[in-house]
């Protein structure tokens, strides 16, 4: 990863001990200078603990060595102190209940400064990436793997183009129906939020995109993708209103995942998708072959009936179908 560094910062880390502490150190500058891009108005970025964490275990000492020296600074909350309710104190602003993450920003300016290479790779595989690596070297390709840490998706440049490029060689491709919209609804049900008419639709077993079709009298069911998309994805227009009112309390917590920035509500969902997909039904899928896209895997036609039923046993309140590419 290529990045700048002023020699304040770079002082400050190479003051961390020894090669494999300093090493350490850029590293996780490097992921937050990689983040800072994505800064709001008043400079602060989202950076997970578990980005960091994937860097280094210990990040926590550095990210503090960071905070004491004046280089960075977190987001704040002001609370109600409850030893004595005429003072606030201040709290680190954010939630995994909520699926909020830390934020961050730059107290100097680190436009400016030495160019330099950090290599952040770990010498650490996880078996999901040596799954897809090694199925991309089985079907002849490179494996190029990245893992974006917006919504910790795993990409590489056969994805593009698989549809075309795997057609006719044996192989299927397990997804879930309705992957988010349903996923939406099972992550309010675990905080006990009810949104009545949103859950009937998923508990009793109606294709939800077909039920805001007719509810919301729209085109299609494409119309009714592209609808819930916006209302997910968006600052907060869409085009058709209606469906904030359809699903009011629904709307009420998507509202609230954008509450910090808009774009929190898609990375929470992605997240979400990818802790399921990724981390959980790739590491430890019943098969040495196996290709994700986001919200499916790619499988070869003899392991497809084996993993398809280790993927309903491991997630139930999923529906999971599956085709032949």
């Amino acid at each position: 990863m290529n990045i700048k560094i002023t020699p304040e910062i770079k002082n400050i880390l190479y003051s961390l001990g020894n090669k494999t502490a300093v090493s350490s150190g850029l590293k996780i500058y490097a992921t937050l200078y990689s983040r800072s891009y994505r800064k709001n108005t008043k400079g602060y970025f989202d950076c997970p603990s578990t980005l960091l964490r994937s860097v280094n275990s210990r990040y926590s000492k550095i990210i503090k060595r960071l905070l004491d020296e004046g280089i960075i600074d977190y987001l704040k909350t002001q609370k109600i102190d409850p030893n004595d309710i005429f003072h606030s104190i201040t709290s680190k602003t954010y939630s995994s209940h909520m699926g909020y993450c830390m934020k961050y920003k730059f107290l100097v300016d680190v436009s400016i400064g030495e160019e330099i290479e950090i290599d952040m790779s770990t010498g650490r595989k996880e078996r999901w990436y040596e799954i897809t690596a090694n199925s991309l070297i089985e079907l002849g390709y490179v494996p190029d793997i990245k893992r974006d840490s917006f919504g910790r998706r795993v990409h590489y440049p056969l994805l593009n183009n698989y549809k075309e490029e795997l057609k006719g060689k044996g192989l299927c491709v397990i997804d879930a129906k309705t992957s988010q919209p349903r996923l939406l609804y099972l992550l309010m049900k675990e905080r006990n939020i009810i949104d009545p008419i949103y859950s009937h639709a998923f508990e009793s077993d109606i294709d939800f995109y077909d039920f805001i079709v007719t509810e919301l009298k729209l085109k299609d069911r494409d119309a009714a993708k592209d609808l819930f998309m916006q209302w997910i994805n968006s600052r907060g227009f869409v085009n058709d209103f209606q469906i904030k009112r359809l699903f009011p309390i629904a709307n009420h917590f998507i509202n609230g995942l954008k509450s910090r920035y808009y774009k929190d509500s898609a990375a929470f969902l992605q997240r979400a998708e990818a802790k399921i997909w990724i981390d959980d039904l790739l590491q430890n899928i019943p098969a040495e072959f196996a290709l994700p896209v986001h919200d499916s895997l790619i499988v070869r036609q003899e392991n497809l009936i084996n993993v398809l039923d280790y993927c309903k046993t491991k997630y139930p309140d999923l529906r999971f179908s599956n085709k032949e590419l």
